[in-house]
């Protein structure tokens, strides 16, 4: 039988860890029709991306940011020549960038 302490002990291991999420990153390239495709652009949104509400990004150098608090994130990966895209939910997360060379967008 569990005792009271073993299953506090439990909780916070299991809600601790729920808190925090590994980053999540674009793949570099996709195939489509057996080409490969580099990354080259993407584009953030509060909740999915079918409701259309993109987050404008903050310029800081070579990159953009966006803070996510307050908000559901969607990464959209974009492509070169390519209209397929990567839809990362981005749970959990504090940030997302976007930029430098070569194209890189992650969240964190």
């Amino acid at each position: 039988m569990w005792s009271s302490k073993k299953l506090c002990v439990s909780f916070y291991a299991l809600a601790s860890g729920a808190a925090v999420a590994a980053p999540l990153a674009c793949p570099a390239n996709v195939l489509d029709s057996g080409v490969r495709h580099v990354l080259n652009n993407a584009a953030l949104y509060d909740g999915p991306p079918d409701r259309m509400v993109s987050l404008a990004p903050v310029p800081a150098g070579r990159v953009d940011r966006w803070d996510t608090k307050n908000t559901d994130p969607y990464l959209v990966c974009q492509y070169k020549d390519t209209v397929r895209t990567v839809t990362l939910h981005a749970k959990n997360v504090s940030m997302c960038t976007a930029g430098m060379k070569p194209f890189r967008a992650q969240c964190k």
